[in-house]
């Protein structure tokens, strides 16, 4: 199926496969068939795995290939990662700006091809796909999220074995748990709204995902 699509993004994981299909059913026409998707997702398995060398060039040299999005995590260091980004495509894309913009990256080369990229969870901050979720948490379940904060802190406290690094990966996945069905990934939740895809910190995504596929 991927051979076929001029239009691709590569992702993380699963959960934010699906975070960005549910998302963006919200902006633009995206049919339920993967078929049909007007944009063929990923999973790239992690940001080290993505940012290695030679994956990102093997991918952007494919002649299916027409328009490259690459999505991951800032974790602790959204400057170093977008350096090492830019590093492995500069030659490729002498465009790339030497800053990573706020708004993402979308750069065109002379061979009318197009990379782009959006670092979670604004571009800006450290964190990852969960801290761009957090702020998607409805004002009405703002106590709640407080609680599964809270949970999520006194838990590693008493031994939970989660890293500090994951304190907001634990919150978000004990906070989806007290929903119905208890424990949905991410993109469920943000087709039943218990996530607002139409939140602030969505808009910026969205308007980067329209302006690299042109949709």
């Amino acid at each position: 199926m991927a051979q076929s699509y001029p239009n691709r993004l590569i992702v993380e994981g699963s959960d934010d496969l699906y975070s960005v299909v549910s998302l963006m059913r919200e902006y633009i026409d995206w049919p339920q068939d993967p078929k049909q998707w007007p944009v063929y997702i990923e999973n790239g398995l992690s940001a080290e795995e993505i940012l290695a060398d030679g994956f990102l060039t093997a991918k952007i040299k494919a002649s299916q290939t027409q328009i490259l999005g690459v999505m991951f995590d800032a974790d602790t260091n959204p400057i170093g990662r977008y350096a090492r980004f830019r590093n492995r495509l500069i030659g490729l894309f002498p465009a790339l700006p030497e800053l990573l913009p706020e708004e993402g990256v979308v750069v065109q080369n002379t061979q009318q091809k197009r990379i782009g990229l959006w670092i979670m969870p604004d571009n800006q901050r450290t964190g990852d796909l969960e801290s761009f979720l957090r702020l998607m948490i409805p004002t009405g379940s703002e106590l709640l999220w407080q609680l599964s904060m809270k949970s999520a802190t006194e838990a590693r406290s008493i031994g939970a074995p989660y890293r500090d690094c994951h304190e907001m990966k634990a919150a978000m996945y004990t906070f989806l748990a007290w929903h119905d069905p208890p424990g949905q990934h991410p993109g469920i939740a943000i087709t039943k709204k218990v996530l607002d895809p139409t939140a602030q910190c969505a808009v910026p995504f969205a308007g980067w995902f329209r302006r690299l596929y042109q949709i």
